[in-house]
């Protein structure tokens, strides 16, 4: 710290020093508000708009009037009676849609990432070491989240507004939490904890299960063990006498709720086989499962189509590494990148099945870009909607909350200037939890 600071002032200076720094304070946070401003007021009346409520037809100039955070009432403008203590929102030329959700997203965990102080010698004798295993099936992963009011805004601006944020270490990786973006304080965002336990199709390095049959063998066995565990813990607790009491295991103690009570499991299946190693295990133990990744369902659609489980379908365009598409050289590759998995949706429309869109692995950019390569490859922009809309609600049991603007709902809208899913559409206006946040539209 520079010396000089330390000198203490003139008792005549330090008022006028004060109040300056108070000024400087409030012009600070007036400048930060401007870019992607929220404001938080009893009532709203939005008015003017084309609204695409998504469960009806589209309303060609309609009004919404919004009130603690709630939609109060949705219709053509000449039927809606707007309250008196209502802030007008003109949004004439604008169009109001649901806020998108993103049913599967590792937003805002930290990444651990090798030590940059780290010696070559280091990095290798730590590669050399067995792992351990990371199987934490009670891990709350709302515990380890760290929002960012940069991270919020950018997912603003792509229209999303609810997010599932998942763990992704392991095979049993821990319960996911549902957030509604409205902050970057966790206590104002949560909306589901849990949502559902997460496991994926991934093997451990150095340890077991080191192979993918081997996984499929271990996933098996501790669901076989959690029924076990759980026939032995009623006999006990109806009959303790005579009985040997049951050792306390907190693994099959955090498994008890999604194998005996089917709270919902979400398998991430990264490619062909694993969707159906997956559908196997849900037979197997009728599970209430969600399947998630899923870029390659349509090479299984038939399978899916009979089993009718709901599916996180990722735009994710990029083959998995144990794909076929990914193992016959780079000109295949990338012909799979650009052709076949832009129509994965498309393709499971076709077919009737239904599905949500996710972010699973993409960046806001990179979400936005996808998901209008998969419309032009084929998949119908109404259904891309409801995708985004009410079958991730429907999937996350939240559909009385979310996924459509109707009275009573949470109110989730976002306020675009030109059909959402066209190239030049701009997001002007973002509302969620009620709390509204203005953008200013792109080239401005």
């Amino acid at each position: 710290m520079n010396k000089h600071f330390k000198k203490r002032q003139p008792a005549s200076v330090r008022p006028l020093t004060t109040a300056f720094l108070i000024l400087v304070l409030v012009a600070s946070s007036i400048n930060m508000a401007q870019a992607g401003r929220a404001e938080v007021k009893p009532a709203y009346a939005l008015v003017n708009c084309r609204i695409f409520p998504v469960a009806q037809p589209v309303i060609e100039k309609g009004t919404i009037v919004i009130r603690d955070g709630l939609i109060e009432a949705v219709g053509p403008a000449g039927k809606i009676q707007i309250p008196e203590d209502a802030e007008l929102i003109e949004a004439s030329g604008l169009n109001a849609y649901p806020g998108l959700i993103s049913a599967h997203t590792n937003l805002f965990l930290e990444t651990k990432e090798q030590s940059q102080t780290a010696t070559p010698e280091e990095y290798l004798e730590a590669l050399s070491q067995p792992a351990e295993p990371k199987e934490f099936p009670w891990l709350q992963i709302v515990e380890k989240i760290k929002p960012k009011k940069q991270t919020v805004e950018a997912y603003h601006r792509a229209g999303i507004t609810t997010v599932v944020v998942a763990p992704h270490e392991g095979i049993f990786q821990g319960q996911s939490v549902v957030l509604n973006l409205n902050s970057d304080q966790v206590s104002k965002m949560v909306l589901a904890q849990p949502w559902a336990l997460h496991i994926n199709f991934t093997t451990e390095r150095g340890v077991y299960p080191s192979s993918p049959m081997g996984t499929l063998a271990f996933l098996r066995q501790k669901f076989y063990d959690t029924q076990h565990y759980s026939q032995h813990l009623q006999k006990y607790r109806q009959s303790p006498q005579f009985l040997k009491r049951p050792e306390y295991d907190p693994f099959l103690e955090a498994l008890l709720p999604f194998v005996i009570d089917k709270k919902p499991i979400v398998f991430q299946c990264n490619n062909l086989e694993e969707i159906k190693r997956a559908l196997k295990l849900i037979k197997e133990f009728k599970l209430n499962a969600v399947l998630t990744g899923c870029n390659e369902a349509w090479r299984v659609s038939q399978q899916l189509k009979s089993a009718s489980i709901p599916l996180l379908v990722t735009l994710d365009f990029r083959p998995p590494a144990s794909s076929v598409y990914a193992q016959q050289g780079q000109a295949i590759r990338e012909k799979a990148e650009k052709e076949l998995y832009p129509a994965n949706a498309s393709n499971l429309a076709k077919e009737k099945i239904n599905f949500s869109l996710t972010s699973f692995g993409l960046n806001d950019t990179n979400f936005v870009k996808n998901l209008r390569a998969a419309i032009k490859a084929g998949l119908p922009a109404d259904q891309a909607l409801r995708a985004l809309t009410i079958e991730p609600a429907r999937t996350l049991g939240l559909d009385k909350q979310l996924g459509s603007l109707e009275p009573g709902k949470i109110a989730n809208l976002i306020l675009t200037k030109g059909e959402l899913f066209d190239e030049k559409t701009s997001i002007v206006k973002v509302m969620v939890d009620g709390t509204l946040f203005t953008y200013e539209e792109k080239g401005q």
